[in-house]
């Protein structure tokens, strides 16, 4: 018996680790494009239309309400992340608005 849950234990471990290897890459990917569309959104809302935070931020799509946004400090910007996983930021530039770093 205890040979056998040695080997049940075993064989769940391989799965998750495949499954982590498999879910991670793309996991990073897609918190990248949402970090980055966020910012570049909520700075073009804020500093382009001269809207407020909280109004830009009801603009956002019910998918990124797990991607974390503020405005910088002492800086025309914007940067938004997925906790632990990505950040992008967006800063805003006279005359050709706001562009992703």
């Amino acid at each position: 018996m205890r040979r056998l849950l040695k080997w049940v234990l075993l064989g769940l471990a391989l799965v998750a680790t495949a499954a982590g290897v498999y879910v991670g890459p793309r996991m990073y990917r897609l918190s990248m494009i949402g970090a980055g569309y966020v910012a570049k959104q909520m700075c073009s809302c804020i500093f382009v239309s001269e809207r407020d935070f909280a109004s830009c931020r009801a603009d956002m799509p019910p998918d990124m309400a797990r991607v974390e946004a503020t405005v910088l400090d002492g800086a025309r910007g914007v940067r938004a992340r997925v906790p632990g996983i990505a950040e992008r930021t967006a800063r805003y530039s006279p005359g050709t608005g706001c562009t992703l770093y």
